[in-house]
């Protein structure tokens, strides 16, 4: 059994720790908590989870309460919060951090934290955020927000030996809680790098019809289901209407030889101009892609101009939509 004096030389400098040898239990199936981590001395724990532990997992290798607390009055581990200890010398990081608030409140990143950790989000989070049983009653640890929500083990994961929600429930749950504009820029990209799909979307709807943030979801499932392309239409009627552009036909069929070319969303027929405007997700299916661009190319071929526009640019850059159809029509 390892002793107190076994272990200590490992504190002696930081960089000797994490040099060790690993030996993480990451297999596949194994639950996504932070327990005791098995035939491992308690600094190759530590050296494995970014410096730090708990006193549980500390314990596991072997230590009495006693040695631990000796631990702790040596200086060669010091408390950040109940229970929870970072090795001498170990810089207090953003992932040390990450394990301090799971060790601490036994639950798994989720939310803005799992976005970040996912890299769905850039930025890492002002605060470290964390689902919990709904039962559970904590002491909410310094820069921690808790979820008390309920995830089923199969949306539940390891992350860079963290746990955390898995890619789609993350991608879900980080929708419902932003601001409509912003849910509506991470649907689409979502939705066209296949992080999500629509059926996910209508899965968490029917599965967990109370859960809250299912308002925003049922808003993007509206606008990324059949209805995307009406809407981003109807958002380019309005654009042109407010820029005092007129004399266009709504869904203009283009014929050629009797055989129909296309039937182009908006069409300037004197001019030849074709105007499209993109749903969420366009490109997301790439036999639509191919399709879309040689149905392009006809149009090219029998002389009009075709301008497209993003959800994007309808949604945040209408004014560039009505100066580049202003722009075409001088000279058509």
């Amino acid at each position: 059994m390892p002793t107190l004096n076994a272990g200590l030389w490992l504190w002696i400098n930081w960089r000797e720790i994490r040099a060790n040898p690993l030996r993480v239990d990451n297999r596949a199936g194994a639950p996504p908590r932070c327990g005791i981590i098995s035939s491992m001395s308690w600094g190759e724990v530590c050296a494995a989870q970014d410096g730090v532990a708990s006193r549980a997992q500390l314990m596991g290798c072997g230590l009495s309460g006693s040695a631990v607390d000796r631990l702790v009055a040596s200086g060669a581990v010091r408390v950040v919060s109940r229970g929870v200890f970072v090795a001498r010398g170990a810089p207090l990081t953003y992932r040390a951090r990450l394990w301090c608030g799971v060790l601490a409140t036994g639950g798994a990143l989720g939310f803005g934290t799992a976005a970040h950790l996912w890299g769905i989000e850039p930025s890492e989070p002002r605060r470290i955020e964390l689902i919990v049983d709904p039962n559970r009653r904590l002491a909410i640890p310094d820069g921690v927000r808790l979820h008390r929500v309920f995830v089923p083990k199969k949306a539940l994961q390891h992350r860079d030996g963290l746990p955390t929600t898995t890619m789609i429930w993350t991608v879900l749950d980080h929708l419902g809680r932003l601001p409509h504009p912003d849910a509506c820029r991470l649907a689409d990209r979502a939705l066209q790098r296949r992080w999500i799909t629509t059926s996910d979307i209508a899965r968490r709807l029917r599965d967990y019809p109370g859960r809250r943030g299912n308002t925003e979801l049922r808003r993007i499932a509206a606008q990324a289901g059949d209805g995307a392309a009406a809407e981003s239409e109807r958002i380019l009627h309005r654009i042109l209407a407010t820029a005092g552009i007129n004399d266009w036909v709504a869904n203009y069929p283009v014929w050629h030889g009797g055989a129909l070319v296309a039937v182009v969303d908006i069409a300037l027929v004197g001019r030849k101009v074709a105007i499209e405007a993109d749903g969420w997700a366009f490109h997301s299916d790439v036999e639509r892609f191919q399709r879309d661009r040689q149905r392009q190319n006809a149009l090219s071929g029998l002389g009009w101009t075709v301008l497209r526009f993003t959800w994007a640019d309808l949604t945040e850059r209408p004014s560039y939509v009505a100066r580049t159809v202003r722009r075409q029509l001088m000279i058509a």
